[in-house]
């Protein structure tokens, strides 16, 4: 969470998320550094409680849920963010008044039954849905004749055709590299950040957690949304349908989209070439990673592994029934 301060207060050069390195935190006290804020606040949290002195006084913040207390405000309210949805009545700190569920305001589309939270994603579905060609204005490739009515598409196209430009954001503790530096971050913490220390989002209605809040989402929308309640989005060129837009638009990528209007993605060691960047990752970490380098599911119950999540979940089932 960024402090918002004064205008001239900004550096000269504007903040960009995407292409700044990640910030190494260094403790003054001792030789512990990482990338993560959060931990590097319990660290520093662990200093203030070892060293505390009878002058300096220390704010805690207590869940009345659960006990769970911490001496930072965004920690606990990270914490709460979880537990709200489990407590009624719950105050924060002192204030008397309840946590009320927020009425939404929908933004409705003028043409059809479409609408939206978000007045950003009403212009996207009109852009897309309603607007002829000569009407729109094109996001257009500099290095190809490519162009798109999104700006995130064309984004999509440059990152998948024109490597050679992108500057990667490199994990220091694997081979892993991302393209977006929100990418690299959700990486570390998904694959390298000890489990004591992740702020887990648990499922209320089963014993799924997840490290992401988005996947959270996704499990939620998969598994717990009442049939009736369900959005389907549904593909207009047969009787496919999926709670989850995303997995419509694979859908159509994968089986419906001409030959010429497919963005390629191409194996730089082989002819390969798949339709989605997940299979061309899957392609290479099975036909060009060795062994070191792979990136494997291990069982938690037994030494199995193996480089599809896929073949791992059966193991599962078939070994540890579960």
């Amino acid at each position: 969470m960024f402090t918002h301060v004064r205008r001239d207060q900004f550096p000269a050069t504007p903040f960009n998320c995407e292409n700044a390195k990640i910030e190494t935190y260094h403790c003054k006290d001792c030789n512990f550094q990482t990338e993560l804020t959060l931990l590097f606040k319990q660290h520093f949290e662990n200093h203030l409680t070892e060293n505390q002195n009878p002058g300096y006084k220390i704010q805690n913040y207590s869940c009345e849920k659960c006990g769970f207390r911490t001496h930072f405000l965004m920690k606990w309210c990270q914490h709460t963010e979880i537990c709200l949805a489990k407590v009624k009545n719950l105050r924060v700190m002192s204030c008397s008044k309840n946590f009320k569920k927020p009425i939404i305001k929908w933004h409705h589309c003028d043409h059809c039954p479409f609408k939206s939270k978000h007045k950003h994603s009403l212009g996207i579905h009109k852009i897309s849905k309603h607007l002829k060609d000569d009407e729109i204005s094109w996001y257009k490739c500099e290095k190809c004749p490519y162009k798109s009515k999104q700006s995130s598409n064309l984004k999509k196209h440059t990152n998948a055709q024109h490597l050679d430009e992108i500057k990667w954001h490199e994990c220091r503790k694997c081979p892993f590299k991302a393209k977006e530096n929100c990418n690299l971050k959700q990486h570390i913490i998904t694959h390298h950040l000890d489990e004591r220390d992740i702020m887990w989002y648990e499922c209320k209605e089963c014993s799924y957690k997840a490290k992401l809040k988005d996947r959270l989402n996704r499990h939620m929308k998969s598994y717990h949304v009442d049939e009736k309640d369900i959005k389907w989005h549904e593909c207009k060129k047969c009787p496919y349908k999926a709670k989850l837009k995303s997995n419509l638009d694979k859908h159509v990528t994968a089986r419906h989209a001409d030959i010429k209007d497919i963005t390629w993605y191409e194996c730089k060691k082989c002819p390969y070439k798949a339709k989605l960047g997940r299979d061309l990752k899957r392609h290479v970490n099975l036909r060009h990673l060795d062994g070191e380098n792979s990136k494997w599911y291990e069982c938690k119950e037994c030494s199995y592994k193996h480089k599809l999540k896929w073949y791992l979940k059966r193991h599962e089932k078939q070994k540890h029934r579960i």
